[in-house]
């Protein structure tokens, strides 16, 4: 299984990164905005995005259903 991390605390990023990998997931890239979460994703098509709901000044709910749009394509907006 594959994933970027979505968080904008380095803090946090090491210390889930530690934690997935350890349980066999590899982290794959790390997002800090909702732009750069949706580019990763684009980019790296993976598995799954844990994503913060306080991202910054951003809501990861916001950045959650940024996500969900670019999986549908445009043809499903």
């Amino acid at each position: 299984m594959r994933c970027p991390i979505v968080d904008c605390s380095a803090a946090f990023v090491d210390a889930a990164r530690g934690l997935l990998e350890r349980q066999g997931i590899a982290v794959v890239g790390v997002a800090s905005s909702g732009a750069e979460a949706v580019r990763r994703f684009i980019e790296l098509r993976p598995d799954v995005i844990p994503v913060d709901i306080n991202l910054g000044a951003e809501s990861g709910f916001d950045v959650v259903d940024q996500l969900t749009a670019a999986v549908r394509g445009p043809a499903h907006r």
